[in-house]
């Protein structure tokens, strides 16, 4: 085979190669984009975390809100919560396990859902699992602080897919075998031209 032939060949591969990493590496069309949907990650501010509370405590959310834990009727199983924001009541109830606890304005701000209520001789404690905070923009943006060694944060952002800084990206399974495909055809055209 001649050289103009087999840079010929040369090229396609390249140009094939090229063009098929270049649309493994497209971004993505996500579902709820499509729709019109607004799922803008930068409005969560708690994402499904968990917290734990005893009879009497309170848990402090971004933009000044906090939950109290009142008391805990131990005969139903069941904790009564209010919510608070700067001090001013918001919402209160009685719920049981399994039970849901939501503020919203136009929309949702705060869904708490109380997972389990362990009682001992000793003392009342409530989980409250999962809990999600929702940004409020009628109050400041809150400066949210990455700590390094926040594996909770870690995992949500390996299931999730976010790829931070910290994440090294890889090859994905079409760029493998585009690459593989392009270095056996180069294989077999360098044989079939000597």
């Amino acid at each position: 085979m001649n050289f103009q032939k087999r840079t010929f060949y040369a090229f396609c591969i390249f140009f094939f190669s090229f063009f098929m990493l270049m649309t493994v590496n497209a971004e993505s069309l996500h579902i709820d984009q499509a729709l019109g949907m607004n799922n803008d990650r930068d409005s969560v501010l708690i994402n499904g975390t968990g917290i734990f509370l005893t009879t009497g405590d309170s848990w402090d959310f971004y933009q000044n809100y906090s939950l109290h834990v009142m008391s805990v009727n131990q005969d139903n199983k069941q904790v009564w919560v209010k919510l608070y924001h700067d001090g001013d009541l918001l919402k209160d109830g009685i719920l049981g396990e399994g039970e849901v606890i939501v503020f919203s304005k136009n929309t949702e701000i705060l869904n708490i859902t109380v997972d389990t209520i362990y009682i001992s001789p000793g003392g009342e404690l409530i989980t409250f699992k999962p809990v999600y905070q929702y940004l409020d923009d009628e109050y400041p943006e809150p400066e949210i602080e990455e700590t390094a060694g926040n594996s909770s944060q870690e995992n949500e952002d390996a299931v999730s897919g976010d790829n931070s800084p910290s994440q090294t990206e890889g090859f994905t399974i079409f760029q493998v075998l585009s690459c593989f495909t392009a270095v056996i055809l180069c294989r077999s055209f360098i044989r079939k031209s000597r």
